[in-house]
């Protein structure tokens, strides 16, 4: 699962808030990156992403290095460091798996093309959620993180009644995943094909499966103080405004 995400220093990597997503680099069009269960070409290959893949989620990177200690080596200290191996896990969670850092570089531009087919409200809306559920299973894995629904950020995505909705009350399950639990895969984010933008409501299906099991989640959004803000989440059965 998700956890912290690191910055390129030069030719290593300080632990710091680094790119949020990043794109496969120097690999031929007729080959793919291999991701392996663990840092090294000893260990056995699981999977594999595109020559061409972006987005991806970078979980952890070893060997560890703090920016801290990073600024006080010297150039040969630097450059005798081991290489930099990084598990990386796809944007839709179904591929995981460590891969050499050589070919990965932040991922700055957007790989939606939302904004060409809604427009800019649109897809500035379509990054809201993608940032929420993402920030979000970061913080389920890693208790050192604060999440996206902790009162000191969630008002950067939720509108004020919703927030507090959410911050206010005790929830039987979780407010994105409608569970207790939840292992998620193939996890897709996409504007309402249909009515993403209709009478000032935006519309954002997210759909996944936990545990196998396939469930959609719809986010409606409205437009305050300049921005898009969540203002409800509907699961089968229940909705959170």
């Amino acid at each position: 699962m998700l956890v912290a995400s690191v910055a390129l220093v030069g030719s290593a990597v300080a632990e710091a808030d680094g790119p949020d997503a990043w794109r496969v680099v120097d690999v031929a069009p007729d080959d793919t990156l291999n991701a392996r269960m663990g840092p090294g070409t000893e260990y056995k290959v699981i999977g594999t992403f595109a020559h061409d893949a972006r987005g991806l989620l970078q979980i952890t990177c070893v060997p560890l290095l703090s920016g801290g200690i990073y600024f006080t080596l010297t150039e040969a200290e630097r450059e005798n460091l081991p290489p930099r191996w990084c598990l990386m896990q796809s944007p839709d969670f179904r591929v995981k798996g460590w891969v050499s850092q050589r070919y990965l570089e932040g991922d700055m531009e957007p790989s939606s093309s939302s904004e060409a087919e809604h427009g800019p409200t649109v897809a500035e809306a379509l990054q809201i959620v993608q940032r929420l559920y993402r920030d979000h299973l970061r913080a389920s894995q890693r208790p050192d993180i604060t999440g996206p629904l902790h009162p000191s950020h969630v008002r950067d995505f939720l509108a004020p009644s919703l927030a507090a909705a959410i911050t206010d009350t005790q929830l039987q399950a979780d407010p994105l995943f409608d569970a207790q639990d939840f292992q998620i895969t193939d996890l897709t984010i996409r504007p309402d094909d249909d009515r993403a933008m209709f009478r000032g409501m935006i519309t954002v299906n997210v759909d996944y499966r936990n545990f196998g099991h396939p469930h959609r989640a719809v986010v409606r959004l409205r437009v305050q103080d300049g921005s898009p803000r969540i203002i409800r989440i509907e699961h089968e059965g229940w909705r959170l405004e």
